[in-house]
């Protein structure tokens, strides 16, 4: 037979030496987990692993048709700076037999559901696997895909995960999950020279009998551990009582501002005032939790007929409570539906078939009033001059009155909202771009805010805004200053809508000076003073001007160089080419402008075309200047412009005659000198006419108008969106003042503070873009954090009245409690039931047994209702009676209505087991 004929059989050309996909799957996961390394550490501290940050470091392996990830959860310890023992310690053993973790500070169980379901802020870092056996570092090998609940698969598995970590000398303990994931069933091994220890876990719906007490606990674990100890086993025991019913201690908050209410209730209270609160109490449960640290076996008994396990005896006492983030939180929600007003692209128009006019029958009688009407667009069938009509809308006339006497304080003989004086701010790069605090801005934004959420939506909207706009048009018909709006030129760093209401006085006192009358300050300086000499004062105002006017003319016609407008010297200096002194002239007021207007204005200078044109349009208020300069000097000349109006484009000589210290010798910036510069077109075209009679820069009739058609043609959209910052910025302030007395004890609540004011800032100087809604979608972002601190302080007041209703000043151990309990941990109680909180947290569970039993509290006995919950905790460690030093045994057993956990960690001497 030749060769060829022996291996053309497929028997012969199989190679046995090549490892089988199980073979390569155990090297691969060895592999992987002998790149664990570990350093000895320190004994851990109490609560460590609760309140250490955690690594995750992830690997994917393959076998067969699953897709497995490979996790090692590490806890990080801050480094000891005590030497470390010169014999090695073995971690594991070391967090087994530790209990100084036995009991973890997050109720883990508890915030995964709300993680899961009711969207809470944030899944805990501790893994099961460390609550359950205290461990530090360990690895997880769980099912990409699906779970894994083939028992088949399971076994395959853990013997390969044992052989790998055998081969391997892994030093940390890995687990395999398996069943569902919700179930949080792990089974692991770890190896450590002779002695190997089986981590399992059995998860049963119901408690079986022989287990519900700790006397059948103890056969367990014996039975399981199968050797005899020296020492005795030591029991750590946790008993927790649960609250739910809090009766008198119960914390909701009523939403005032509802329809029925704004005629029965304080007006102030319900329409000036931003809601703040819960629909529900934000605390679900409180737990208590009576504790047994390290008990011996031989000290206590439990059994169903007899137990040593009294909680008002118990050694330590500590208290959890859980939160509910499912209550409304009123200014959040209020803020959440006033965003949608920006959407809206009605106009006002829409509404006006609801608008009756009581003087309609004096307009049919008298036609003439047509003529003297404004050309500008207004309201259709409402006559601005001295109408008197109502708006047929859900606000009556009643309580309009109200609003504007709330807004509008000094309309209201009684004046019982006055508007604070307006002091200078300092500025603020992160001062939010809206108002000062309780201005007219402000007041208007929480009564449309309120009108809107609460009161008939956008048609209530629609009527208030035409009354305000209507109130505008009357008090700038009358020349009456409008109350709650800081004085001067319309500042930047405020909104739109201030920025108006301020232009709308300055046109009104512009419009009072020209007409000789005082302006706002002077004149309620002469109502302090009871001047009532009001009417002479403006006919002398008036005849002085005149005859000003006249002179002024007279001299002009007489000569042309007769100088015109002066106010004062400027100083010592002299006119260069004559021994005159140089006059400061009279010229015409600045132009006050809105951000819109300065943006129009930009605009149209970008699409001119033509340079002069753009030039003559950006000098105008040069030349006003110029020609009031040449009346006032006319022997000037354009250097001696430039002294007065830009000294920095004079450079004087350095070799000065110290006989001449006026200033004279010099000459003009290098900009000044260019041939054809806008200074010296401007100059030449300049001719001598004081301010007086030249044409107004600033005509205060028509910047009145357009500011009132501003605020007549708005749409429903573009009113929520003038007042959105605004109102933002009443919530910010409303969250600052109901934070006071709970704010030291919030976590993190100066970060968050800072977070929402940095966000407000930002989205108060963003224009609005409607396209896609971004800005809208940026808002509800800011609407979110708004409605996590609301919630953070409602559970802080709910607990303060709950647990410490009766102090008004809280000292350093109470914010300790309290910020610890905010947080969801599980917070000591100094002398558990003796200590002040622990009885009121006994007087409140007899409040609810005694109110559901129909008893009076003094008539009943203080005792604990059963638990909802039993932890045991078995160790054994130390020398076996017959094998010398032995491993540790653990088991946790967790007990409650619906669900039976065994958590075990049993060790075993392979040495020994072999020659069994």
């Amino acid at each position: 037979m030749t060769n060829e004929e022996l291996f053309d059989d497929d028997f012969f050309q199989e190679d046995f030496s090549a490892a089988s996909i199980w073979e390569a799957f155990i090297s691969q996961l060895g592999e992987i987990l002998e790149s664990y390394n570990i350093i000895d550490e320190e004994p851990l501290k109490t609560n460590e692993l609760s309140l250490c940050e955690w690594s995750e470091n992830n690997e994917e392996i393959h076998f067969n048709d699953l897709d497995l990830i490979i996790t090692r959860y590490k806890a990080k310890i801050p480094n000891c700076e005590k030497e470390k023992s010169v014999k090695p310690i073995n971690q594991v053993f070391q967090d087994l037999t530790s209990q100084e973790n036995d009991f973890s500070l997050l109720d883990i169980n508890y915030l995964r559901h709300n993680y899961e379901v009711l969207n809470a802020p944030k899944l805990p870092s501790i893994h099961p696997i460390a609550v359950f056996y205290g461990l530090r570092d360990f690895a997880i090998i769980k099912s990409k895909r699906k779970s894994l609940t083939d028992v088949n698969m399971i076994k395959l598995l853990q013997s390969s995960l044992s052989l790998a970590i055998n081969e391997s000398k892994c030093k940390i303990p890995a687990f395999i999950q398996v069943l569902h994931d919700e179930q949080d069933v792990y089974l692991g091994i770890y190896e450590n020279g002779e002695t190997r220890v089986s981590f399992d876990i059995v998860h049963l719906k119901t408690s079986p009998p022989s287990c519900k007490y700790l006397s059948g606990l103890l056969d367990l674990f014996k039975g399981k551990v199968g050797v005899n100890y020296v020492n005795p086993v030591i029991v750590s025991v946790l008993l927790t009582y649960s609250l739910k019913k809090f009766f008198s201690s119960t914390f909701t908050s009523d939403k005032k501002n509802d329809n029925d209410d704004w005629d029965v209730v304080d007006f102030v209270n319900v329409v000036s005032n931003l809601p703040f609160g819960v629909s529900s109490d934000p605390i679900n449960e409180l737990l208590l939790y009576t504790k047994w640290p390290q008990v011996s076996e031989n000290v206590v008994f439990d059994s169903q007929t007899y137990s040593d396990f009294n909680p008002i005896n118990a050694q330590k006492w500590s208290i959890r409570t859980r939160f509910d983030y499912t209550p409304v939180c009123y200014l959040s929600d209020l803020l959440h539906e006033y965003l949608t007003l920006t959407e809206s692209p009605e106009a006002l128009s829409e509404y006006y078939n609801f608008l009756i006019l009581k003087n309609r029958i004096d307009e049919v009688n008298n036609p003439f009033a047509a003529l003297t009407d404004s050309k500008l667009p207004t309201l259709p069938g409402i006559s601005m001059q001295n109408a008197s009509y109502t708006i047929d809308g859900p606000l009556n006339e009643q309580q309009l009155k109200k609003i504007f006497d709330f807004l509008l304080p000094d309309q209201d003989e009684e004046k019982k909202f006055p508007y604070n004086e307006f002091k200078t701010e300092v500025f603020d790069p992160q001062k939010i771009k809206s108002a000062a605090v309780d201005s007219l801005t402000h007041r208007l934004s929480i009564l449309l805010a309120n009108i809107y959420t609460s009161y008939s939506g956008r048609r209530g909207v629609a009527q208030f805004w035409t009354e305000f706009s209507q109130k505008m048009r009357e008090r700038v018909d009358k020349c009456m200053k409008i109350p709650g709006v800081a004085s001067g030129f319309p500042d930047m760093r405020s909104s739109l809508l201030n920025q108006k209401l301020q232009m709308l006085n300055i046109c009104m006192e512009r419009r009072n000076i020209r007409e000789g009358k005082l302006p706002f300050s002077m004149q309620m300086t002469a109502q302090h003073e009871n001047l009532n000499k009001i009417d002479s004062d403006d006919e002398f105002f008036d005849c002085d001007e005149d005859h000003v006017v006249d002179e002024d003319e007279d001299k002009a016609k007489q000569s042309p160089y007769t100088p015109v407008g002066r106010i004062s010297k400027l100083g010592k200096m002299l006119l260069i080419e004559h021994d005159e002194p140089l006059y400061i002239p009279v010229t015409q007021d600045p132009v006050p402008k809105t951000e819109d207007e300065l943006e129009d204005d930009a605009e149209m200078l970008l699409n001119v075309s033509d340079s002069g044109l753009r030039a003559q349009l950006m000098s105008a208020s040069l030349l006003s200047d110029m020609e009031s300069f040449k009346a006032a000097n006319p022997m000037g000349k354009l250097e001696d412009f430039i002294r007065w109006y830009s000294p920095r484009d004079w450079i004087e000589d350095e070799s000065t005659d110290e006989r001449d210290p006026f200033g004279r010798k010099g000459h003009l910036s290098d900009r000044m000198l260019i041939p054809g510069n806008t200074w010296q077109n401007v100059w030449t075209s300049a001719k001598p006419v004081p301010a007086r009679r030249q044409k107004r820069l600033f005509d205060d009739t028509k910047e009145a108008e357009k500011v009132l058609h501003f605020f007549e043609s708005q749409t429903l959209g573009s009113i929520g969106q003038l007042t959105i910052a605004t109102l933002f910025h009443s919530a910010f302030i409303k969250l600052q003042q109901e934070a006071e007395n709970v704010k030291d004890f919030i976590p993190n609540f100066k970060d968050m503070e800072d977070k929402l004011r940095q966000n407000i800032c930002m989205m108060s100087r963003e224009k609005w873009i409607m396209t896609k809604g971004m800005s809208k979608k940026k808002w509800e972002m800011i609407v979110n954090d708004f409605s996590e601190i609301e919630l953070l302080i409602n559970q802080a007041r709910s607990l303060l009245k709950k647990l410490i209703p009766d102090k008004i000043e809280l000292n350093d151990d109470d914010k300790k409690l309290l910020h610890s309990l905010m947080k969801g941990y599980d917070t000591d109680l100094s002398e558990g039931a003796k200590n002040d909180v622990g009885v009121r947290v006994m007087f409140m569970f007899n409040l609810a047994r005694a109110t559901q039993n129909e008893q009076r509290v003094e008539d009943q006995a203080w005792t604990l209702p059963d638990p909802v919950e039993k932890q045991f905790i078995l160790r054994l460690s130390g020398n076996a009676v017959n094998q010398g030093p032995s491993g540790p045994q653990f088991l946790r057993a967790i007990l409650s209505q619906h669900e039976f956990r065994l958590c075990g960690a049993f060790s075993q001497n392979t040495t020994f087991s072999y020659l069994s």
